[in-house]
């Protein structure tokens, strides 16, 4: 289904949550890896995005499909990047075993998909913006 999967990913200080515990946010989903480079390059305007939008509303998981965390942690300092990196916690589930990344799912309020994205983009829009209202 193309809903906000029951699924656990953990943040860079080792917390768990489940991404079912943020629906009532719209959810912002960006798969990604340090080794690939569109993914690089869409990353600041995520961040633009990120600071754009109101933090209440919006949860942003970018969620890294590095073989190592520390990897995606390492670049993502290194870049002085606000936004939230996680790690899955479990195997991947069937909504987000995509073919390539950059991929971007973003769900609205009730869990449901409202866009997927393949490939890299420029987030830092009006259009991105209005829909994360």
């Amino acid at each position: 289904t193309s809903n906000l999967p029951t699924f656990t990913v953990q943040d860079v200080n080792g917390n768990i949550i489940n991404m079912q515990d943020l629906k009532g946010k719209k959810v912002f989903v960006n798969l990604w890896a340090s080794w690939c480079p569109p993914c690089r390059r869409e990353m600041p305007s995520i961040e633009k995005l990120a600071k754009s939008v109101d933090s209440n509303k919006v949860r942003f998981v970018m969620l890294s499909l590095d073989d190592n965390f520390d990897k995606a942690r390492a670049f993502v300092k290194h870049q002085k990047l606000s936004l939230p990196i996680y790690y899955p916690a479990e195997n991947l589930p069937g909504l987000f075993n995509v073919n390539s990344i950059p991929t971007t799912f973003i769900f609205d309020e009730n869990g449901n998909l409202a866009q997927r994205i393949d490939g890299g983009d420029n987030y830092d829009s009006q259009s991105y913006r209005e829909l994360l209202q």
